[in-house]
């Protein structure tokens, strides 16, 4: 690994772990706080607030891959393809499950099955390619 790669992963890996050190210090916070506001806009604002820190990670992680070589980025092209599909196949299958009965699957976890399934992949692809 080249001393460009190596300080651009250090530089994700930093700012990604902050913001997701924020996400979970809100997160936390909107879930203690929200109960004990009253109006309905300062309720949906709180519960965006956690949203920031989302899409500042996933922002980094956008630039940390236009940092990378070829092989990489079809590694993790492949890995979030890979993802998205399962994802999808997933949540439709879980959907047609909820007509006959099965308990709803809340929206907000679509995102960390997805990343779940696309850090398992990237893991894989990378052993792969070794």
């Amino acid at each position: 690994m080249t001393a460009d790669r190596r300080a651009a992963q250090r530089r994700y890996t930093s700012r990604f772990m902050i913001a997701m050190s924020a996400y979970t210090m809100l997160i936390v916070l909107v879930v203690v706080l929200i109960k004990r506001v009253e109006p309905l806009w300062i309720k949906a604002l709180m519960a965006l607030l956690p949203a920031i820190p989302i899409a500042v990670a996933l922002s980094e992680l956008l630039r940390f891959l236009a940092s990378q070589d070829e092989l990489e980025r079809r590694v993790q092209f492949e890995a979030a393809a890979e993802a998205a599909v399962l994802t999808c196949c997933l949540t439709f299958a879980w959907g047609l499950l909820e007509l006959a009965g099965m308990p709803r699957l809340p929206v907000i976890f679509v995102l960390p099955m997805f990343c779940a399934v696309y850090g398992f992949r990237v893991w894989r692809a990378t052993r792969r390619y070794q």
